[in-house]
């Protein structure tokens, strides 16, 4: 390999690897949904549609990770801003402990949070013009209900010996101000208390919060007149999930969260985009009469195939155009026809044919990359999702066959969950939306589905 090919092939590895969200306006970006029969199911203009017809809307974005839900949001974001909303984009996970139950109090404490500090991050309010930060705000509330020091022993400070009791006093509060942005993200044990202490002062909490958002709104008003509008869009709520030992539990209190506190998530005067994982889309059918007309969308994969396995030529080209705009000069590593076959493995999915071709690369010693070395990257990606348990083939198999995900128990929620978020299970939108399994991994499981199934049989004409 020349010099200069290793450099394209740097560069186009690069390219491909770069797992940002992009903006509308940069030039990788492709708009999945343009054209004849594709504009009825955007879910960027779905959402914006509602929000420009209601004075006020609380909105649910389902999407698996990786899909380009991101990047669709700041699609949302500039189609808002260039007809005059104030936008506010936070990313919950900076705020809030992926890997535990999320209760609505420290969840509203969040978002009230990094809404402001959105506002004078970006500009929005000047740094000077809220009182007090929401943080503050916060410390203030708890100190009215509970001793800080209940909630955690560094929390509110020390008191050593021979210290001004009452200047340790304003010690311990400048340390709470401080801290509790830190502690609700990073310390468990403190976001078990506040939730438990929190338990009983919930509707003083959401008014409370409320109140923050309104005084914030009175300043928006102030400053840009009586017919501002704001939305708020919260994004990364589905990177939620728990662990190995607890998914059951966070699973749950993601339930509980946007179907028994849904009234909570409104926040009057405000538009909200929430992004939400797409288990509970499926766990909970009928979550969108809670919030109103159309309040949930699902961001699906695109559609590069149909319920026969049929190629779909539209949504191949959107997908063959997302690799040239990453390196114009692709064809110097893959011919069109493997391009299709790239695409058509990856099932629609964005990070996993950005993955498939970046995987190309690094085993390309002769350009073009031959047949085998195409069939190498794939056979690596499938790899990677296997072994597959035999029951969890069986249930696969029946969504491949039926193109529903639906739940026969409460316990099947965390398989479902873990098939979703690691992209086993798939989401197409025709119509009616429908799921199948990753293309790299259905030959696989269909086949061990059949075995189990035959051996089950077997047994049972024996017994």
């Amino acid at each position: 390999m020349t010099r200069e090919e290793d450099e394209f092939l740097g560069e186009f590895f690069r390219a491909v690897v770069d797992d940002e969200p992009l903006l509308p306006n940069d030039s990788r970006y492709v708009p999945l949904y343009e054209g004849d029969g594709l504009q009825e199911d955007d879910p960027v203009a779905l959402l914006a549609t509602a929000i420009r017809y209601a004075k006020q809307s609380v909105q649910l974005l389902a999407g698996f990770r990786g899909i380009g839900k991101s990047t669709e949001l700041r699609r949302l974001r500039q189609t808002l801003e260039t007809i005059g909303y104030k936008i506010i984009l936070i990313d919950i996970e900076d705020y809030v402990n992926a890997s535990t139950p999320v209760d609505v109090s420290d969840f509203l404490m969040a978002v009230a949070g990094a809404f402001g500090e959105a506002v004078v991050d970006e500009a929005l309010l000047g740094e000077n013009v809220l009182k007090e930060s929401y943080w503050e705000r916060a410390v203030a509330f708890m100190q009215t209900r509970v001793e800080l020091k209940e909630l955690s022993g560094e929390f509110g400070g020390r008191v050593g010996a021979g210290t001004d009791v009452e200047a340790a006093k304003v010690n311990a509060e400048l340390a709470a101000k401080v801290g509790f942005k830190a502690n609700l993200k990073e310390d468990p044990t403190f976001k078990s208390r506040l939730q438990e202490k929190m338990a009983g002062h919930l509707g003083a909490l959401t008014a409370d919060v409320r109140k923050f958002f309104e005084d914030c709104r009175k300043e928006f008003v102030t400053k840009y007149g009586p017919d501002v509008k704001i939305v708020v869009l919260v994004d990364s709520v589905e990177h939620i999930r728990g662990t190995s030992v607890n998914a059951g539990d966070v699973q749950a209190s993601i339930e509980t969260l946007f179907a028994t506190h849904h009234d909570k998530l409104k926040i009057p005067g405000y538009h909200v985009v929430y992004t939400i994982p797409p288990f509970l889309k499926v766990r909970y059918p009928n979550l969108g009469s809670l919030y109103g007309v159309g309040a949930v969308q699902m961001f699906p994969a695109v559609k590069v195939k149909d319920k026969r396995d049929g190629v779909v030529t539209m949504g191949l080209e959107r997908l063959r155009t997302v690799i040239e705009k990453r390196q114009p000069a692709g064809r110097r590593l893959l011919t069109p026809e493997e391009v299709t076959r790239i695409i058509v493995e990856s099932g629609g999915h964005l990070r996993d044919l950005l993955r498939i071709v970046a995987e190309v690369i690094r085993r390309t010693r002769t350009l073009p990359a031959s047949s085998a070395v195409v069939t190498s990257a794939l056979d690596q990606l499938r790899t990677e999702s296997l072994p597959i348990a035999e029951d969890d083939a069986v249930w696969l198999a029946k969504v491949a066959r039926t193109g529903g995900a639906a739940l026969e128990s409460r316990e099947e929620l965390v398989h479902l969950a873990r098939f979703f978020d690691t992209n086993m299970v798939l989401c197409y939108r025709n119509g009616p939306e429908w799921y199948d399994v990753h293309p790299l991994i259905k030959k696989h499981v269909m086949d061990l589905a059949k075995q189990v199934e035959e051996r089950d049989k077997a047994r049972s004409s024996q017994g």
